[in-house]
């Protein structure tokens, strides 16, 4: 059997029976019942209708607003529509800025928002725009207008868009807001999924199964596979929560979900990757050292630290992402996969600096394998006490 089988076996066995485990299980659910439990709660207490706020400025809004009413009249959450009267357009700027209304109609030909949002804007901008279309052909229909006219109204924006802060502001703004969710959601994954496999490899060495897997492949086949099966498994569970919380927001229409640039998702996933390899053969060998579970988050202590300082620091390439130390830590490997996805989402890496930063990674992860690799196949099958790094990196054969 070659080493690449051997890494599929053991992965797939990892993946099978890790799956299967009521911990597993459990721990899905759990975290599934969360989030629903986030998204659909909040959205119950608010009542089954939604109710928006609209500034009003000049003449012909009301009609407009009278048609966003009448379109989900019908639904089972009916949407009510408060109006604010404005005399001047700065008023209705200010009152729009502090939050006291959602949005501004100004002569039912304007739309003024804070920003405009991914996926075509806001559920309130998406109503507005529907009805002004629908007053628009009802006023053509009456004056016997031609198809072509009523084929423009139904292709084109009937209201304009005013963004209060600009285009170049709010797009900065949504991948601020983007990139330091995905920051959180990053630092989660990647210490669940490393302390699976901390837990993993001591549960192993506490019931001497390690010895028998150990007699028929290499300690490192071993931690190569035990990284893919509970990395895929931890993926699984991750893609799993995110789609079941994008649909649960959707669907109650909490809030409105951000759309995600292609440049940012991909990075995203590549720096996942990378973090968690860097993390979880840390981990791993870190989980050989030591013969009792109580015992393993003594011996991670150290790579949780590192982990927390790398997730900290990385709030001051948000603050400035083309300062100097965003670029100096871009080139710190524990580091990198936390600070790098936040400078693309700001462009402000080079792709020079993306790509060196990557050679880094992926060098300091080659060396961080073969070190690790060593230490765990020295200390695997030591049993008692914990066993320090040095003593189990000698104790491993050549």
């Amino acid at each position: 059997m070659t080493s690449l089988e051997t890494v599929r076996m053991v992965a797939a066995r990892e993946f099978r029976e890790r799956g299967k485990s009521r911990a597993y299980l459990i721990s899905s659910a759990v975290t599934l019942g969360i989030i629903l439990a986030m998204v659909v709660i909040p959205a119950v207490l608010s009542g089954r209708g939604r109710t928006f706020t609209v500034g009003v400025l000049g003449e012909g809004n009301d009609p407009i607003l009278a048609a966003a009413e009448a379109l989900t009249a019908d639904d089972e959450s009916p949407t009510t529509i408060e109006r604010i009267s404005f005399d001047d357009r700065d008023e209705a700027s200010t009152a729009l800025e502090e939050g006291e209304v959602d949005a501004v109609l100004v002569d039912g030909r304007e739309l003024l928002v804070t920003t405009t949002g991914g996926f075509g804007g806001s559920d309130l901008e998406r109503l507005l725009q529907q009805a002004a279309s629908t007053r628009r052909i009802q006023e053509l229909l009456t004056t016997g207008g031609a198809a072509a006219d009523v084929v423009e109204i139904l292709t084109a924006e009937a209201l304009e868009v005013v963004p209060l802060r600009g285009e170049r502001g709010e797009e900065a703004a949504r991948r601020g807001m983007i990139a330091y969710g995905g920051l959180v959601l990053m630092y989660i994954a990647i210490l669940s999924y490393g302390a699976w496999l901390l837990t993993g490899v001591t549960e192993e060495k506490s019931n001497r199964v390690i010895e028998v897997l150990l007699a028929t492949m290499k300690p490192w086949q071993l931690l190569a596979g035990k990284m893919v099966g509970i990395g895929l498994l931890g993926i699984l569970q991750f893609v799993v929560t995110l789609i079941t919380a994008t649909v649960a927001i959707r669907v109650t229409n909490l809030f409105d979900f951000p759309e995600i640039p292609v440049d940012l998702l991909l990075s995203m996933v590549l720096w996942f990757l990378l973090g968690y390899g860097l993390y979880s053969v840390a981990y791993g060998a870190a989980g050989s050292l030591v013969s009792r579970a109580e015992d393993a988050q003594t011996a991670a202590f150290p790579m949780t630290m590192v982990a927390v300082v790398g997730f900290f620091v990385s709030f001051r390439a948000l603050a400035d992402p083309s300062s100097a130390s965003a670029v100096v830590m871009t080139f710190i490997p524990p580091v990198a996969p936390f600070v790098v996805p936040v400078r693309v989402a700001f462009g402000a890496i080079p792709l020079w600096e993306h790509a060196a930063a990557v050679a880094v990674t992926v060098g300091f992860l080659a060396v961080l394998v073969r070190l690790a690799g060593r230490v765990y196949a020295g200390a695997l099958l030591h049993y008692g006490g914990r066993l320090k790094f040095r003593e189990a990196f000698r104790s491993a054969e050549m």
